[in-house]
């Protein structure tokens, strides 16, 4: 099988490598193709082994297990302690919210030769995987070379689960190499049991989004915060990680608000930087006067000016959303009101905003179906549904705030989750060695 899976994932490669180099052309994503055939910087090379490999795919995983690794710095300070991604973005956040980790790079290609090299130059006696990248090669290279495998924040998504049924027999193989799953919720636990996972290996530890806590605010927090501030006070909704063909349906739901609340401003963040030119020609070609956030600097003595006559501040940046969802008075987390299956819901409430969502958020469906249970969550069925729910938000700022605070209620109560998988992980690491450990 897995001669097989190898022959297959080789032909993807080549066939959409032409496709790839076309689409990212110009872009930081070929920036790392050594790296991705398992070649590292020579600063990267270890000479004995026991250091901690954390895997993150992209920008949210990344943000997810930020608190988790800042812990293991403290807890293991001995402990070399890399990190790699797939994506750009991933790799640009990874970069800005831990810089004290050994070193970063981009993820080998899943070739056991690619892996190979890799384990061989940062000897890692722990790999940490988030949520669900469960690349067979790299998983049985490392349990072969030694590597105890934890798969933490794990979880096995609505629409990813049916696909993974059906490779039943080859996945049970692939996850008999990871060595203890730290699902985030029972739902996921059980599916993880149906693809094949020895249940032995199997604990609910939580979601590690629940860990985190509000940024403080940047330059440009500080910046918007004294502009939006004042007795002529402006209503600002933020519109997060919106996805393609959702910024039209937002769009819609705000020219309804705007005519209500002329001075408000809506902070536009779309999910994948790719796609920040895209929108701000979207927004173009329908007049809408917009600031592109790449175009304002801190010490820009017209903001004040540009931002209050714009309808639109467009986020075209990466690392700047959780910071600025604290201006808001109501938040909107996008790919929900198309079916992508929405995104993450929980740093707004960390700053006790109310959270306004769409139908599709099946990829997420445990934390909504929390958050609105417990009253902190508005799911709204269309673009209409988002203006209304807007304006009566902005009408009504006790009940946002009530909604908010309910929000930032559930969302403490989900906390733990880092501490658990530590627990967990102490078998295979020792008693910490931080200061305080050492006296005693």
């Amino acid at each position: 099988m897995y001669r097989l899976y190898s022959i297959l994932f080789s032909l993807g490669i080549v066939l959409m490598a032409p496709y790839y180099l076309w689409r990212h052309r110009g872009r930081k994503e070929l920036a790392g193709w050594r790296e991705r055939l398992g070649k590292l910087p020579a600063s990267l090379e270890q000479e004995a082994p026991g250091a901690i490999w954390v895997h993150a795919v992209s920008v949210g995983e990344t943000l997810a297990v930020a608190g988790l690794v800042k812990q293991l710095l403290e807890r293991y300070p001995d402990r070399k302690i890399f990190l790699s991604s797939v994506t750009a973005a991933g790799r640009e956040a990874s970069e800005k919210k831990l810089p004290r980790v050994a070193g970063q790079f981009y993820l080998p290609f899943d070739w056991k030769w690619a892996v190979r090299r890799v384990l061989q130059q940062i000897r890692p006696s722990v790999l940490v995987i988030v949520e669900t990248e469960l690349w067979p090669n790299l998983l049985k290279t490392a349990r072969e070379s030694g590597c105890e495998t934890i798969l933490v924040n794990a979880r096995v998504s609505d629409r990813s689960f049916p696909g993974y049924r059906l490779g039943r027999p080859f996945m049970r193989r692939v996850l008999e190499n990871i060595t203890r799953i730290c699902a985030q919720t029972a739902n996921d636990a059980e599916r993880f049991k149906a693809l094949g996972a020895d249940p032995d290996r199997i604990v609910v530890t939580g979601n590690l989004k629940f860990d985190g806590r509000p940024p403080e605010f940047g330059t440009l927090g500080i910046r918007l915060r004294d502009i939006l501030a004042g007795e002529n006070r402006t209503p600002v909704f933020v519109a997060a990680s919106t996805m393609r063909g959702e910024e039209a349906l937002v769009l819609q739901a705000w020219q309804r608000v705007r005519h209500e609340h002329p001075r408000a401003l809506m902070i536009l963040a779309p999910r994948h930087p790719a796609r920040f030119d895209e929108v701000a020609e979207m927004l173009q070609a329908r007049q809408v006067n917009t600031v592109r956030r790449t175009k304002l600097s801190e010490k820009d003595e017209n903001m004040r000016q540009r931002i209050s006559q714009a309808e639109i501040l467009l986020l075209d940046t990466i690392g700047e959303l959780a910071e600025i969802v604290g201006l808001a008075d109501v938040v909107f987390v996008g790919g929900s009101l198309v079916p992508s299956g929405g995104h993450n819901v929980i740093e707004p409430a960390f700053w006790g905003k109310p959270i306004l969502f769409g139908p599709y958020m099946y990829n997420f469906r445990d934390v909504a179906s929390l958050f609105l249970k417990a009253g902190g969550a508005v799911q709204v069925a269309d673009a209409e549904g988002l203006a209304e729910a807007v304006l009566r938000l902005l009408g009504h700022p006790a009940d946002a705030r009530k909604i908010g605070e309910k929000a930032k209620e559930a969302a403490n109560q989900q906390a733990g989750a880092a501490a658990r998988i530590l627990d967990q992980m102490e078998d295979w690491l020792g008693a910490p060695q931080t200061t305080a450990a050492r006296l005693l």
